[in-house]
């Protein structure tokens, strides 16, 4: 995959104010590729977010979710999102704005609160969090409501409203704490979710920036797999007409793919995520987004592309003579790979080894043994996450879909596995960085 490289275009020249957001989300730091860590990788990306930052005279960042790819982050992961935000706040004379996603956990990432205040850093966590009234960094802020608070740049008045990653649970929580109707607890999710972004947009203002941050699936957006293995049918996706019409620009994050939400007119996007983490989130470049804003005006929104260091590409070869000269020509290469061999027999162990001696980075090596419809079968089902294939093996066997229950039973058993297996290579990995002795 070549991606187009991001670029400078120069300082514009003044004249009228606008506030300039950068909308960034879904780093997933700490998250693995086929058991490799990618924190280098993560680490020149999220560089290149913070040279993004200068160049662009950015006034805030957004961060819209999944920071961390689950709840209890290795040192390694968590260092580098400290020295991340560190970095884009430039000594808090820009605002850092970040909301928790389903993969973070809540109280854990609110943690350092006390500590980046003075860098003009805020965090909330979970739907609920509400920041103190006073001074970020070099940065007035007025706390309205939980998730919800005020500031002045450039002789602009800004209201953002946060609104981190929450489940169905979560809403009725918010919602109707103290409501004993069960009819409304029963409520569709769609209908709590525009009645939560109501509450939090009725502090906008006409002659206000208005600004929406959250972690959330939309109706009719193009996935690539990445997020879609939790969601039951269309129980939790959201119609654009959710979103609170005196938005001006909703910074989304939560589906890898960057794009305009439907039915938005392009205030409601998605600015995907910085890396590619599974083949299938190749087919389209990585970027962020800068949104400039003016009270009552439509958001003038320029996609700015990161250059990713070591792309994930699938090789297919006509037989194993083709398949060790592309990783001959391509040692020197710095990218992952699929490669996927077209033979009568099976690749023998010491084919493999050869292989491999050429490109340490084959991810895996596959022989097509048969038909080219039996190829694309594999590779469907390669491609899902187990959530997915899940799915679609209770709704075979059962002929109806898994209860939201049993659902979040599953992921609890998988996050349990999978922090169990980042914390292993990422305490291994920050040893090999550090020059620290290892295995």
């Amino acid at each position: 995959m070549c991606l187009r490289n991001w670029n400078y275009q120069g300082k514009e020249a003044k004249g009228t104010e606008h506030m300039k957001i950068l909308h960034t989300a879904d780093w997933h730091i700490g998250k693995l590729l086929e058991g490799r860590s990618r924190l280098e990788e993560q680490r020149i990306l999220l560089r290149q977010l913070a040279q993004m930052a200068e160049a662009e005279e950015a006034d805030v960042v957004c961060v819209a979710g999944d920071i961390f790819d689950n709840g209890h982050p290795s040192a390694a992961a968590e260092a580098l999102f400290y020295e991340t935000i560190k970095e884009l706040s430039k000594n808090g004379e820009r605002l850092v704005v970040i909301i928790g996603g389903n993969h973070d956990q809540p109280s854990r990432l609110e943690a350092v609160n006390p500590l980046v205040r003075e860098h003009g850093i805020l965090i909330f966590g979970s739907p609920t969090s509400q920041l103190p009234s006073g001074t970020y960094g070099t940065f007035q802020i007025q706390s309205l409501d939980p998730g919800v608070f005020s500031f002045t740049k450039n002789q602009e008045r800004a209201v953002f409203a946060c609104v981190p990653y929450f489940s169905e649970r979560t809403l009725n929580e918010v919602l109707y704490q103290e409501e004993t109707d069960d009819a409304k607890r029963a409520g569709q999710y769609s209908q709590k979710a525009e009645e939560l972004f109501k509450k939090r947009a009725a502090w906008f203002s006409p002659d206000s920036i208005n600004v929406l941050m959250s972690h959330v699936f939309t109706l009719g957006s193009a996935g690539d797999g990445s997020e879609q293995g939790m969601m039951l049918g269309n129980s939790y996706l959201l119609p654009a007409n959710v979103f609170p019409p005196s938005a001006q620009y909703i910074a989304l994050g939560h589906i890898h793919r960057p794009q305009k939400v439907p039915g938005s007119g392009g205030q409601i996007r998605y600015s995907g995520s910085p890396l590619p983490y599974r083949l299938m989130e190749t087919a389209v470049a990585k970027q962020c987004l800068l949104a400039e804003l003016h009270p009552g005006k439509k958001p003038v929104v320029k996609e700015l592309f990161f250059d990713n260091p070591k792309p994930i590409e699938k090789w297919v070869c006509d037989d194993y003579a083709q398949a060790l000269e592309k990783c001959r020509e391509n040692q020197e290469r710095s990218c992952y790979v699929y490669l996927y061999i077209r033979t009568d027999s099976y690749i023998r162990e010491e084919q493999l080894k050869e292989l491999k001696s050429y490109k340490e980075d084959l991810l895996e090596i596959v022989p097509l043994l048969s038909s080219r419809e039996e190829e694309d079968t594999y590779q469907d089902f390669r491609q899902m996450s187990f959530e997915e294939l899940f799915i679609r093996y209770y709704t075979e066997k059962k002929g109806t879909a898994p209860q939201q229950e049993v659902l979040e039973t599953l992921a609890g058993i998988l996050e349990k596995e999978k922090e169990y297996e980042t914390d292993t290579i990422e305490d291994k990995g920050s040893e090999q960085l550090s020059g620290a002795p290892g295995d």
